[in-house]
């Protein structure tokens, strides 16, 4: 296979974008690439090769139609249909990566059914859900033993398959609810203790697989370092703190050291109260 120069690779992938849509997954862009190389720069041999690949039937599943040529969207228009998708999904408060598979793209794709159509059916789900939740529970409650959450059964509903992990403890029951909405429960405790943080750092929290109930208290908690922090004339935020308590290394680290310099303080005061000749002693520079 003939070696390409970065210009001449960059040309062919702007090339390939501008056809299939900026948003091609780049497993498929290095498909295309290798298919249009050992065709002879063909371009439409490389579009058959890659929309006919494994990978294409695994990133774009139930879009290429049985004549193994044709493909019933866009690669552009099926992204956004199926973030369409997920974005139904998640306005309920579900978490769309475990509802909106492979599986069930394939099949909405298949029988052609739209976002609107889907959102609908999510939103029918949802209210005969809401409007009989009392009785909903009673039921969960007699078959699985415990009493789930209102997420839990909405997202049970929606997806039966969903009833059987929780009741098997395959997925965690804090696994269902959506990011947006955890990601705007740590931004709302950290709001509740003072604290205004970014969407990111919201984010960067979820990562970390932090609960709303421990951003509560790490956020709690993060006030008295923080001030502590000002106070030694040293930087930090608060949800670097929330980071480092609820197990990031480096923050950690950072918060040890803040500690540590409170603490080796106040004990130097205190000698220092202590002193017969009012000499301030076992200050150490930091």
């Amino acid at each position: 296979m003939a070696v390409l120069s970065a210009t001449a690779r960059a040309a062919i992938i702007n090339e390939t974008k501008s056809k299939y849509g900026p948003n091609l997954p780049e497993e498929l862009l290095s498909v295309y690439i290798d298919a249009y190389v050992d065709s002879g720069n063909d371009s439409l041999e490389a579009g058959n090769v890659m929309r006919q690949s494994e990978t294409y039937k695994q990133l774009f599943p139930g879009n290429l139609n049985p004549d193994g040529v044709t493909v019933k969207y866009s690669e552009g228009e099926y992204l956004q249909i199926v973030d369409s998708f997920k974005r139904k999904v998640e306005s309920v408060g579900i978490n769309a990566d475990l509802v909106i598979t492979n599986e069930r793209i394939e099949t909405l794709i298949e029988n052609v059914i739209s976002p609107k159509e889907f959102g609908e059916r999510v939103q029918g789900i949802y209210q005969n859900v809401l409007s009989a939740l009392p009785q909903v529970k009673e039921f969960y409650q007699l078959n699985f033993g415990r009493e789930l959450s209102d997420v839990e059964i909405i997202a049970s509903a929606i997806d039966p398959n969903l009833s059987q992990q929780l009741s098997t403890g395959a997925i965690d029951a804090s696994a269902i609810v959506s990011q947006n909405i955890l990601r705007s429960q740590i931004g709302g405790a950290a709001l509740a203790e003072g604290f205004n943080i970014t969407l990111a750092e919201a984010e960067e929290l979820r990562k970390q697989g932090l609960t709303s109930e421990q951003a509560r208290k790490g956020f709690r908690q993060a006030g008295d370092i923080v001030g502590i922090a000002e106070s030694q004339g040293r930087t930090t935020t608060a949800s670097g703190v929330v980071s480092g308590l609820s197990g990031d290394p480096e923050e950690m680290k950072r918060i040890q050291r803040i500690l540590a310099q409170e603490q080796s303080l106040s004990a130097a005061q205190l000698g220092a109260a202590t002193t017969q000749a009012g000499q301030v002693t076992g200050l150490i520079e930091r």
